[in-house]
């Protein structure tokens, strides 16, 4: 069955491979991101099937807008895969309150934003919410404990959506290990940059992560899968 699908933090990493993958499954995509050159040459190639809008996520007002253009270009919102996010290395007493705001405002508030604006068209259509987590969902790591208490709430999320929302709309969440994207170029600490960047590097690509997106959106809707979680597998370094 073809679905109608919005992608926000389509433009790289987890989200643009996840809009590779879902045009090669045959659904039709609204991609969303902030980087309009990105987006517009991404919808290209994917052909007719693929729109594109921009927008921040932490912006309420452009959400309203992108969801809207998702209802107008494809008819419904039968899936909302909640991506977009981002992450500062940094340890707490260096950490800079901007980078803690931003983190909360597109990892929490965006998620927020994106999940209200759409609910309403997802309930008509009995749709599925994607929760794009992390394994800092469930456990806290050094030099990133902001950026963990985030993806906690995005799990909490997901939970609340389980809780209240079953029989009206499915929801999953992906909680991905180290994946190989450009995640870790937003940490500014030069040291902290050196240390991390080879290990994501090895880590999963990701791809890896959008093909569970599709698993989860292939589930047939006597079911729901409630969460994956996937892990680079080290033994083979």
């Amino acid at each position: 069955m073809t679905r109608n699908i919005l992608i926000t933090g389509a433009t790289s990493g987890i989200g643009m491979a996840t809009a590779r993958l879902m045009a090669k499954a045959g659904h039709n995509t609204l991609l969303s991101g902030r980087n309009t050159r990105a987006l517009e040459s991404l919808a290209t190639e994917l052909g007719t099937t693929a729109h594109f809008y921009p927008a921040d996520v932490s912006d309420y007002k452009a959400v309203q807008g992108m969801v809207a253009e998702a209802k107008r270009k494809m008819g419904s919102i039968d899936v909302l895969v909640n991506n977009a996010g981002l992450g500062y290395f940094e340890k707490l007493e260096d950490g800079e309150i901007e980078h803690w705001h931003r983190m909360v405002d597109v990892n929490v508030k965006g998620v927020l934003n994106c999940l209200h604006a759409s609910l309403p068209h997802l309930i008509e259509s009995r749709g599925l919410v994607i929760q794009l987590a992390s394994v800092a969902a469930h456990h806290v790591f050094p030099n990133s404990g902001v950026y963990c208490a985030t993806k906690h709430a995005v799990g909490a999320i997901s939970e609340s959506i389980r809780l209240e929302l079953s029989g009206k709309i499915r929801v999953s969440t992906i909680s991905p290990g180290a994946v190989n994207t450009n995640f870790i170029n937003t940490t500014t600490d030069p040291a902290m940059l050196k240390e991390y960047k080879d290990y994501f590097a090895s880590s999963m690509a990701p791809e890896i992560v959008a093909e569970q997106v599709l698993y989860c959106v292939n589930c047939p809707d006597s079911a729901v899968i409630s969460e994956i979680i996937v892990r680079p597998n080290r033994q083979n370094k």
